[in-house]
């Protein structure tokens, strides 16, 4: 079983938020976006605790601030997760039988999904949360009878059972005899009785050999049998010193992790060993645990779930950049949580999950390629479908018409006419807003393109506010020095600079950020080439309103170099070309062509001129229009 949805209602920051999940997912946010709320979330639905009197995961501090009901008390916390196959009877036979009572089956696709609740009140009398485990029926309603029952609850979590992971991962406590996964594992081990003995005996004459090595510590026991003169009599029978433990679990659980690291070194305990290296083994210890162990304290058909925040702590960039694979085959399912634009580099697109904290709390972003809506059942509805089998489905049970894909006008103007009578309106309003979703859609040919192209940049720029798209390494370069004279330096206002002739194309880009909801400008030459770079926004269904409101492209004729030499930053280029080679003259008969073929080069000077000597109404317009139409400058 697979974590399908997570639904939050008014838990700390968050006020409504639905995620979907995929398999694994990777949530990144800036800080306070309410990322870590999130993995609280489902460790607290998930965490076992129900019917546990004042223990119940939740406190009054989870309620979110300032949200009240019709009565002034604080709005009640609601956590939904959904579980659902992916095809039907994908779910173990055994798994359907135990859960029969819980889980909903399609009538038409006959897959099954159970969704869970916890509802929790703030009892303003006593000062506590009163929360309440429940599963919900297809209407969305609590089950009542015999599928509300608590021993449903014990048997789902058999199936789903749910670790977590902090960022401070201690692995002296971690790899102590009375943690999870390693007392766990010290505690599955089982000795036959008769090996146990035979280690037993040996230990016992170990520390008699021990104790005779030195007369001290024979001496050292004679006095110490000297407490039975005190104590009455019968209270203390004999005195022994022990150097090794006799019992053979007093020895198994004071095992520790050992780790060389090279060949010479010497073999130290894990928690001497860096914090890098000691995060790395808590890691893997999940996968020890889940390996040997899990089937026995759960079921051969539990699917763990593991909450992970910070993977990445203390390792240097390589090593991030590696641990998404190893991550990635750890059983069972991953929630993560990572600040890591290194780690995130080799996480595939549709994994990645974007928190942003808007006035409304927290919502989340995601490459999504269906889109949906509840739209009433009609023959003529029933004929557009059938029409178009590629891109439209319709769910005559749930009501809902999914659009796999965009949405073109002519389909949208054919759904339209399906409802012409009186009360249409409604319907008609849910197409628009189903048809405005759909303009969200990325094609899995730009996805793979991106998936190769961006790894250079996929770190950076998922967890900057804005992207600015430009031509090459020449506008990159430059548009740093011009953002910072234009009072908007790029790292503090949280910009990223797509160099998509070096990265992929600009109309991936764009479909990309439309996607997961990033603002974005984009400058281009005023050539064929720019011309061309516009076509791709056209042919993505970039609408020519928007397409005006985010495009800057140079005067036609005109490229970065061209424009820059017939503008005030003129002399500051004369000075950069004159750091390459002095003898350039002011001339464009020399200057353009010095500048198109040392390219590169001669930006990285430039953007230093321009930073320690240009004024910054040198800057031309049509760079501040690019801030303009990103937002960061008015008109």
């Amino acid at each position: 079983m697979q974590l399908t949805s997570i639904k939050i209602k008014d838990f700390r920051c968050i006020e409504d938020l639905h995620i979907s999940v995929n398999g694994n997912a990777v949530i990144i946010g800036e800080n306070n976006a309410g990322k870590s709320a999130v993995l609280d979330a489902i460790k607290i639905a998930l965490g076992r605790k129900w019917g546990r009197q004042g223990n119940t995961g939740f406190n009054e501090y989870d309620f979110r601030l300032g949200a009240l009901d019709e009565h002034g008390q604080p709005t009640p916390i609601q956590v939904s997760l959904g579980f659902s196959e992916k095809k039907p009877n994908e779910w173990s036979e055994n798994i359907s039988a135990a859960l029969l009572e819980i889980k909903k089956v399609h009538p038409v696709t006959e897959i099954s999904s159970i969704e869970m609740r916890v509802k929790c009140e703030f009892q303003s009398i006593t000062k506590s949360v009163d929360p309440e485990w429940q599963f919900l029926n297809p209407e969305g309603k609590p089950y009542s009878g015999r599928g509300a029952r608590n021993q449903n609850l014990s048997e789902f979590f058999r199936y789903v059972p749910c670790f977590s992971m902090a960022a401070m991962r201690d692995a002296s406590v971690e790899f102590g005899g009375k943690s999870r996964f390693w007392g766990s594992l010290l505690k599955s081990i089982n000795i036959p009785a008769d090996k146990t003995a035979e280690l037993e005996s040996g230990f016992a004459s170990l520390n008699d050999e021990l104790l005779k090595a030195d007369p001290k510590l024979e001496n050292i026991k004679n006095t110490l049998r000297s407490i039975q003169k005190v104590i009455a009599i019968g209270a203390v029978g004999n005195v022994d010193v022990r150097a090794v433990p006799i019992n053979l679990w007093d020895i198994i659980s004071r095992s520790e992790l050992l780790i060389q690291g090279k060949d010479t070194d010497p073999w130290l305990p894990i928690y001497r060993h860096g914090n890098g290296v000691q995060s790395l083994a808590v890691i893997f210890l999940f996968r020890a645990y889940v390996d040997n162990i899990l089937a026995d304290s759960y079921t051969a058909d539990s699917t763990p779930i593991l909450t992970l925040e910070e993977p990445e702590a203390h390792l240097h960039p390589q090593a991030c950049r590696a641990l998404w694979d190893a991550i990635s085959t750890l059983p069972g399912q991953k929630i993560i949580t990572t600040h890591s634009p290194y780690f995130v580099q080799n996480v595939p697109l549709k994994d990645l999950i974007i928190l942003r904290r808007g006035d409304n709390g927290p919502t989340g972003h995601r490459i999504e390629q269906e889109f949906s809506a509840e739209i009433p059942e009609s023959d003529a509805l029933s004929r557009v479908v059938a029409k178009y089998p590629d891109i439209l489905n319709y769910d005559a049970i749930f009501k809902t018409l999914t659009c796999k894909g965009y949405l073109d006008t002519g389909i949208y103007r054919e759904l339209l006419r399906c409802f012409t009578e009186n009360g249409a309106n409604e319907t008609h309003l849910k197409l628009k807003h189903l048809k405005g979703q759909s303009i969200r859609y990325i094609s899995d040919s730009d996805i793979s393109k991106l998936e190769s192209w961006a790894k250079r940049i996929r770190g950076e720029i998922f967890f900057a506010r804005k992207w600015i798209l430009c031509e090459g390494q020449a506008e990159y370069a430059v548009l740093g020095a011009i953002a910072e004279k234009l009072g908007k330096p790029l790292d503090s206002y949280g910009i990223a600079v797509i160099d998509y002739q070096n990265n992929g194309s600009p109309g991936a880009f764009a479909s990309l950020a439309r996607s997961l909801g990033f603002e974005w400008a984009m400058i281009c030459d005023g050539d064929d080439g720019g011309d061309s770079h516009i076509a791709q926004l056209r042919n993505r269904n970039f609408e020519e309103a928007e397409i005006s409101q985010r495009l800057v492209q140079l005067p036609r004729g005109l490229d970065l170099e061209k424009l820059i030499a017939s503008s005030p930053l003129r002399p500051f280029m004369l000075a950069a070309a004159h750091e390459l080679d002095d003898s350039i003259q002011d001339d464009d008969a020399l200057l353009l062509p010095f500048a198109e073929e040392h390219k590169e080069e001669l930006a990285v000077r430039l953007s230093r001129q321009i930073r320690i000597n240009a004024p910054s109404e040198s800057i031309p317009v049509e760079f501040r229009q690019l801030f303009i139409n990103l937002g960061e400058l008015n008109e």
